[in-house]
């Protein structure tokens, strides 16, 4: 696989419909050299998620791993309701720490 890591970073204090999860991802449609990529998901101060748009994020099958990354109680809720949806991509966590965010996808979806 290719070593990429792709870091998206959701608009503050927006609510996110499927149109929204569609623009942010579609450029995850097409992966480098058709190779899975990993996804570092910054949802920290996002307003809301649709279901809609958790449902974008979880059918894409070109993502190997998704970390989640936020920093406040309200920002964890967010995350585990967008990683409630049915991810066919692969393994997904919540991370406050970029740092521990981008090893763990290191570790799970074998990138450097």
């Amino acid at each position: 696989m290719q070593d990429q890591i792709i870091k998206i970073v959701l608009p503050r204090d927006e609510h996110l419909d499927e149109q929204s999860a569609r623009l942010l991802t579609a450029k995850l449609q097409l992966p480098v050299a058709g190779s899975p990529v990993a996804v570092l998901m910054d949802v920290t101060n996002v307003a809301s998620v649709s279901r809609a748009a958790r449902a974008v994020f979880g059918s894409l099958t070109t993502v190997c791993a998704w970390a989640l990354l936020g920093q406040t109680p309200v920002d964890r809720i967010l995350a585990h309701f967008i990683l409630g949806g049915d991810f066919k991509s692969g393994p997904a966590g919540y991370f406050t720490s970029e740092t521990e965010a981008i090893t763990w996808l290191k570790e799970h979806a074998y990138v450097h």
